[in-house]
């Protein structure tokens, strides 16, 4: 409605005197005795007419006759005519301009880039999180001084910011503020069907090191892959050695397989060089002495940590039991003594591609076998699967790999640790079973394929559940990989130095280094006292939780090695330069709008009251108290 100052001329005005307009009292301002203004708003009529009239106060309140007051509007119009959350650029018509205008939309700062005598054009920056009807005001800057205010509707999206801000903790690193708003127009299942028909990005052993796989999954445009990637490898553990590009083949494996079937996924784990280096599977020859075994490592670890666990499983996860209670086993020594048979005659790959080749051994290149020091005798495996004698290495293998996809327990234990290691440490039985499902049959009739899995992960109603009925046990708490990824996120982290790559180990995760083969943590663990399933807290304690603030604030305020601190072209800096404005920010991004009213005035108070000549403490100190809540360490 456009809002106009008028004078009204008379005489015997006094300092209370009211301008009333069609009977209503309106603001009015007093010149002198003649002489009175007042700010008018006009409904939104192309042409009408107004009652002008004057009251003076007790004692003796009297008014003046009325001065009919015709108006006649020009259509007062926006461009464009809906608008959509983040960078505005507006053009707004209609009426007489001066360059003393100024504009704000949803009462936020409008920067004035021309105006013309007819026509104004702004530039700006709405949060994404407002929706329905934005407000754009018009005003003079000399005098405050309102001059229209018109309503314009705002873009319908496909999802909300919040829920798209805490899709990326379950589906990348954590809410990269473009990446929230590229789901928040496409929706959650589009967003996964691009991320999932994205080419897989090579590797060379001349890129540098850790920080290239971090800096692909915090700055690169496909998160998903990565982050299903890095789930895989908390349970399919390897071995590292000081040449960091050694991690590269396997990285790479993962990030295929991350979108493949598992089936071919354990191929690429029976073959690759350093789960052979950490497990020993490397050089296990058949004895010759029959009442020697050979090495049990690989074919222990492969079942137990890897693929069925030590217990029979329900589809839901439960565990089945006996008679007396006890967990019925998945599997028995005798299969492991032949399923060691079937490992046997494999060897590390000569020297080979120059840059992964260590130690003489190439670490790009599968295992190569070696027929004299294969056991070919007949293998029972589970008690019911025999593979026949005379068979080569490679044919036996893939008939127990083919064994051990097909064993009932696979689909329970591989779904509920990729819920843990995606969606939330506890999940209910209900939710692992419908995942499991999807594993046995993507509906297709196929078993085993990740990229129908994590899709049912991530969509599944539990998922969602949290996207509006935050519960206090919900989620997963950030491991320290995902704690550093997803502030790296936050504050527009953009420096090329390597640190980062070692920054977890401070808090007991070196990455791609486990200290041994079960990991940093047990996907069983329950917090003490609890019956709370949360693998990621057995590596948290006292100094881990001392040392993580600490590397926090490093972190934000580039006291951290290999950190620049909080950027002054971030998402966050650049477009909520108050206070107020950057706790609401933090709210919507962060806490995906449920950071509680209490928290929001604590840290807007504190931050307000800082007495400084930095002008990057405020902000500095509002993101790390933001980021420094349990509220926040633990993604609900």
């Amino acid at each position: 409605m456009p809002i106009s100052t008028i004078t009204v001329s008379g005489s015997k005005f006094v300092r209370n005197s009211t301008v009333l307009v069609n009977g209503n009292a309106v603001p009015t301002t007093f010149i002198n005795s003649g002489s009175l203004q007042a700010t008018v708003v006009v409904p939104a009529q192309t042409a009408l007419q107004l009652n002008i009239t004057v009251g003076n106060p007790d004692p003796g309140p009297s008014a003046s006759s009325a001065i009919p007051l015709p108006v006649t509007l020009q259509p007062l119009s926006v461009s464009p005519s809906i608008v959509t959350g983040g960078a505005v650029n507006l053009t707004i018509s209609g009426l007489q301009f001066s360059g003393d205008v100024g504009a704000t939309i949803d009462d936020r700062p409008l920067s004035v880039a021309s105006s013309s005598d007819t026509s104004v054009s702004a530039i700006g920056f709405l949060p994404p999180w407002h929706t329905g009807t934005a407000k754009i005001r018009l005003f003079s800057k000399s005098t405050s001084a309102d001059l229209a205010e018109i309503q314009i509707p705002i873009a319908q999206t496909a999802t909300s910011f919040d829920t798209a801000a805490r899709f990326l903790t379950q589906a990348g690193f954590g809410p990269r503020p473009d990446l929230v708003q590229h789901v928040q127009t496409v929706g959650l299942d589009a967003f996964i069907t691009e991320q999932q028909s994205m080419p897989v990005q090579p590797y060379k052993s001349t890129d540098r090191g850790i920080i290239t796989i971090i800096e692909r999954s915090v700055l690169g445009s496909n998160p998903l892959r990565m982050r299903v990637a890095w789930a895989l490898q908390t349970f399919l553990i390897r071995a590292g050695i000081s040449a960091q590009s050694s991690n590269y083949p396997f990285e790479a494996k993962m990030e295929v397989d991350a979108t493949g079937n598992f089936r071919d996924l354990l191929t690429d784990v029976s073959s690759d060089v350093s789960i052979a280096q950490l497990l020993t599977l490397a050089g296990n020859a058949a004895p010759k002495d029959p009442s020697v075994h050979p090495n049990q490592n690989f074919a222990r670890e492969l079942l137990q940590l890897f693929t069925i666990g030590t217990a029979m499983l329900n589809d839901d996860g439960t565990v089945q039991t006996d008679l007396n209670g006890s967990p019925n086993p998945a599997y028995d020594q005798t299969t492991i003594l032949d399923l060691s048979r079937v490992f046997t005659g494999w060897n590390y790959p000569p020297s080979g591609d120059p840059g992964y080749t260590f130690y003489g051994v190439d670490w790009s290149a599968p295992l190569v076998a070696n027929e004299n020091q294969h056991d070919k005798g007949q293998k029972q495996l589970f008690g019911n699967v025999t593979l026949p004698a005379g068979q080569t290495a490679s044919q036996d293998r893939a008939m127990a790999l083919d064994a051990i996809f097909a064993h009932p327990n696979l689909p329970p234990f591989v779904s509920r640790i990729l819920i843990q290691r995606l969606v939330k440490s506890d999940p209910s039985p209900e939710y692992v079973k419908r995942i499991v499902t999807v594993f046995k049959d993507d509906g297709r009739g196929v078993r085993g394929n990740l990229s129908a899995v994590v899709r049912a992960i991530l969509l599944d109603p539990e998922a969602r559940a949290g996207d509006t009925e935050p519960s206090s046990t919900d989620g997963f708490l950030q491991e320290p990989y995902l704690f550093e990824m997803f502030a790296m996120n936050i504050t527009g982290w953009t420096s090329t130095d390597v640190q980062p790559s070692y920054l977890p180990c401070a808090l007991s995760e070196c990455i791609y280094n486990a200290p041994t083969v079960f990991g940093f943590y047990s996907p069983s663990y329950r917090i003490p006292g609890t019956t709370i399933n949360s693998p990621e807290f057995q590596i948290m304690n006292n100094i881990t939780l001392i040392n993580r603030s600490q590397i926090l604030w490093g972190m934000i305020t580039g006291q951290q090695g290999g950190f620049t601190g909080l950027s002054k072209s971030s998402w966050l800096y650049q477009n909520f330069t108050t206070v107020p404005d950057l706790v609401d920010a933090l709210n919507h991004l962060v806490y995906h709008g449920q950071m509680s009213t209490e928290e929001q005035q604590f840290i807007a108070d504190y931050c307000s009251k800082l007495q400084t000549t930095d002008p990057m403490l405020p902000a500095e100190s509002a993101i790390f108290l933001a980021l420094n809540s349990d509220n926040y360490t633990v993604s609900h």
